[in-house]
């Protein structure tokens, strides 16, 4: 039976990739997704053929119930593969290219992955189970621009003042952590990024923050009263709201973000003076920062920052969830626990042999 034989071969050289990949073998790994990829389009391919479906003697061909099941399968086979394969050039800087050709491949292999546009290609993507708008860097005319924007940026000079009082005393010893340190529940992996003096975080809400409001009472209560659900968000783990210092001489290096679920606000408080040598490349679209000013983008699209200058660039970091799920009762919460089961999908694969 080819068709099965094959479907057979097809998992088992996913599992060996995985298996290799978590081993280091990345250059073997590859070679098996490659193959896992060619063997799942061409049994998709006679599944499609007339000639196939129409002169096949196999009872589990013809049943239509069986045909639309394997079809399922083996559309989940392939987005695994096109996934993991994106995933190992995406770690290594110089293979980046190829990671954006990866993931047009798959784009032009039907969508997988949920992928439409090479430069956003997170690890989950909402599209399958609604259109979500996608931009790289949402303009301050944007309709979909929050309202709260402008509160923030009006109150810019006292949440700059209590960022200040972060840096001094005991809150600046035990607080500020360097980012992906280990010591919060998320991002542990974000150092990886990474390149140069350093980038530290304060938490304001979201794992690791502290249990009151002396840190930053003005910031916190302004947050709370004009984004609540950027705040119920990372306290319930899905984001955070931090200050994010990055030292002078930094480059972090190109990556996308875990989903298009949500987007990201930068408030600008400290901002080198020379603003064309520390900016931000979100997708295709490279900006600067301004002070007082909020930066909004949507971190699935590929993005990285580079701070040239002998000065440190502070900014308000928020994650918020994408506006179109506001609008749908319950819809964020639902596509978040589907994220989080397939997350936990993805790594019992990795750990589970096919029989």
């Amino acid at each position: 039976n080819f068709v099965e034989s094959s479907m057979i071969l097809a998992k088992r050289l996913l599992f060996l990739a995985y298996c290799e990949m978590d081993g280091g073998q990345i250059v073997s790994a590859r070679q098996r997704l490659v193959q896992c990829i060619s063997i799942t389009n061409t049994i998709l391919y006679y599944y499609s053929s007339s000639s196939f479906t129409t002169t096949t003697h196999q009872p589990h061909i013809t049943n239509n119930h069986n045909q639309s099941s394997a079809k399922s399968t083996l559309l989940l086979l392939l987005n695994d593969a096109y996934m993991e394969l994106m995933l190992s050039m995406e770690e290594i800087e110089s293979d980046k290219v190829l990671a954006r050709h990866v993931a047009n491949m798959a784009i032009a292999n039907g969508n997988c992955c949920g992928w439409v546009d090479p430069m956003q290609r997170p690890g989950y993507m909402a599209s399958n189970t609604i259109q979500l708008s996608s931009v790289p860097i949402i303009d301050s005319w944007n309709e979909q621009r929050p309202m709260w924007c402008t509160e923030l940026e009006r109150n810019y000079e006292t949440i700059l003042e209590e960022y200040w009082n972060t840096t001094t005393g005991m809150m600046a010893k035990n607080q500020w952590m360097d980012v992906g340190c280990g010591r919060r529940g998320s991002g542990h992996e974000d150092h990886s990024v990474v390149e140069g003096r350093g980038w530290k975080e304060y938490v304001l809400f979201g794992t690791g923050a502290l249990d009151c409001e002396d840190d930053a009472p003005f910031t916190k209560k302004l947050l709370r009263q004009h984004v609540p659900d950027a705040v119920t968000l990372a306290q319930e783990g899905g984001g955070e709201v931090i200050f994010s210092r990055l030292s002078p001489r930094t480059h972090i290096k190109p990556h996308c973000g875990p989903t298009n679920l949500r987007w990201t606000a930068h408030l600008g408080l400290v901002i080198p003076k020379s603003e064309s040598d520390c900016r931000i490349r979100v997708g295709h679209e490279l900006v600067s920062w301004s002070a007082g000013k909020i930066l909004l983008f949507d971190d699935s699209f590929e993005h990285e920052v580079r701070n040239d200058t002998d000065e440190e660039r502070v900014v308000l970091l928020i994650r918020l969830w994408h506006p179109e799920l506001m609008s749908r009762s319950g819809l964020a919460s639902q596509l978040v626990q589907e994220a989080i089961a397939k997350k936990e999908e993805s790594i019992q694969k990795r750990y589970n042999p096919p029989s």
